[in-house]
């Protein structure tokens, strides 16, 4: 849970990622994104309820308040890579059985959902600052 709750997505998404600077699709992408991670999130914290675990507290690393500014456009390598993170945290978990299997399993095909589409949408935003680049050719 640890490796889940005090991601860089939740930051953006708890410090007000629409008004946030960058394209729609990725606020879009960042924001489902939160959504299964806080699901997964409250899940996994029920499964501890019932073995009177209390869950871990989570704070955001201080760093996190220097990307504030930032396009997001130009964070989705570091959400990338951070979310990997949390498919490897997952997959050190090992295999439980149960509903604690299941909802590891449900993470990892979740999580690497998510990883698919960052990949897409950060590989469309370099073709398009790549075609920015290029000087326009006159015609005729």
């Amino acid at each position: 849970m640890e490796a889940i709750g005090p991601s860089l997505a939740l930051f953006i998404d708890d410090s007000g990622i629409w008004s946030r600077p960058g394209p729609e699709e990725v606020k879009l992408a960042i924001a489902d994104l939160c959504t299964d991670l806080r699901s997964l999130f409250d899940r996994a914290g029920v499964l501890l309820d019932e073995q009177d675990i209390p869950p871990p507290q989570v704070e955001y690393p201080i760093r996190f308040t220097a990307l504030h500014d930032i396009q997001l456009g130009y964070l989705l390598p570091q959400l990338q890579q951070e979310t990997r993170g949390q498919i490897a945290a997952v997959e050190a978990w090992g295999d439980a059985g149960g509903a604690a299997g299941d909802l590891l399993q449900e993470a990892r095909t979740t999580l690497q959902s998510h990883v698919d589409v960052l990949q897409q949408l950060s590989q469309k935003l370099a073709s398009s600052r790549a075609g920015a680049d290029k000087p326009a050719v006159a015609n005729g």
